[in-house]
C-alpha cells in the first residue's frame, strides 16, 4: 500500500522519546521550517485560493508535539467550504481582509455566524467535530491562520463527503427520495476548495463561476424566448430535429 506521508514521519512516529525524534531530524533547518507560500503554489487548490495544513503527514517536526497550522489563503467571494475536523479543535484569526464565519456544533445547537476582522483582532473556535465555513464576502483577497490541538486534525468537507463518498442510493433515500440520478448529478457540480461563494458576492465583485450564466445572458435568452413565442401558437413541428426524451412510465 502506498505511504500517505513521506519516511520521516514514519520513522519519527516509531521513535518513542522526544530526544530520538529529534535526533532524526538531523539538525537538518529545512525539517524545522515549513513554506505555506511554497506548499500552497504546490496544492491542488479551487478556484478561489487554498488551505494549505501543517500537519504530521507535510511536516514531521510535527510528529508527537500535538499540534499543527494552517494557513488560508482566500480569493475575492472565497468560500472555504463547510467542513470538520474529526480530531481536532480549531481557533482561527483573520490576518488579512475581513472573514465571515459559521458554525454548527451538532443536532439540537444554534447556528452561529460573525465576523472576523484582521483590523480588530478577533479570533473565534471551532470545537472538534463541528460543522464550519468561512466566507470572505470582499472583492480584495483574505487570509487567516489556524491553530489546532492534534497534529493530525483531519477534515470532512460536507458536500463530497454526503454527494460523493457515501453510496448515491444512501444519500437519495437520506434526501427523501429525490432520485439515485439527481444525487449523481449533485456530485458531479461540487467545487474543488477553495469555491467561489455567495451570488451576491460575485455579483457586487464582477466575478463568475464556470459555466455560469451572466444577467445579461440571462436577460438574452428571455428576450429571444418571448421573440419566438410572438411567433404564434407553438405546433410540433417546432420540435422537429429535436432528440426524443425517454418514458420512464
Amino acid at each position: 500500500m502506498k505511504r500517505l506521508v513521506n519516511d520521516l514521519s514514519h520513522e519519527l512516529k516509531n521513535e518513542p522519546t522526544a530526544l530520538g525524534r529529534f535526533n532524526l531530524l538531523k539538525g537538518d533547518t529545512n525539517n524545522f521550517i515549513f513554506d505555506f507560500v511554497k506548499a500552497r503554489d504546490n496544492a491542488k487548490a479551487g478556484k478561489d485560493g487554498a488551505v494549505v495544513l501543517a500537519t504530521a503527514g507535510a511536516f514531521p517536526l510535527a510528529v508527537g508535539n500535538g499540534v499543527a497550522m494552517g494557513v488560508g489563503f482566500i480569493g475575492p467571494c472565497g468560500l472555504n467550504v463547510p467542513h470538520w475536523h474529526p480530531r481536532a479543535s480549531e481557533l482561527l484569526i483573520a490576518v488579512g481582509g475581513n472573514l465571515t464565519f459559521g458554525t454548527f456544533q451538532e443536532d439540537g445547537a444554534t447556528f452561529i455566524t460573525g465576523t472576523l476582522g484582521d483590523k480588530q483582532g478577533t479570533t473565534t473556535l471551532f470545537p472538534a467535530g463541528s460543522l464550519h465555513f468561512q466566507q470572505n464576502l470582499e472583492c480584495t483577497p483574505a487570509q487567516f491562520y489556524a491553530a489546532f490541538n492534534s497534529e493530525d486534525p483531519g477534515r470532512i468537507d460536507s458536500a463530497p463527503g454526503f454527494f460523493t463518498w457515501l453510496p448515491a442510493d444512501i444519500d437519495n433515500a437520506a434526501l427523501g427520495d429525490i432520485g439515485v440520478q439527481e444525487v449523481k448529478d449533485i456530485a458531479a457540480k461540487i467545487p474543488v476548495n477553495v469555491a467561489f461563494g455567495v451570488q451576491s458576492c460575485l455579483d457586487k465583485c464582477g466575478l463568475k463561476r464556470a459555466g455560469q450564466w451572466t444577467p445579461a445572458a440571462v436577460d438574452k435568452a428571455k428576450r429571444d424566448f418571448d421573440e419566438f413565442l410572438k411567433q404564434g401558437p407553438i405546433s410540433p413541428k417546432d420540435f422537429a430535429g429535436l432528440p426524443r426524451v425517454p418514458s420512464y412510465a
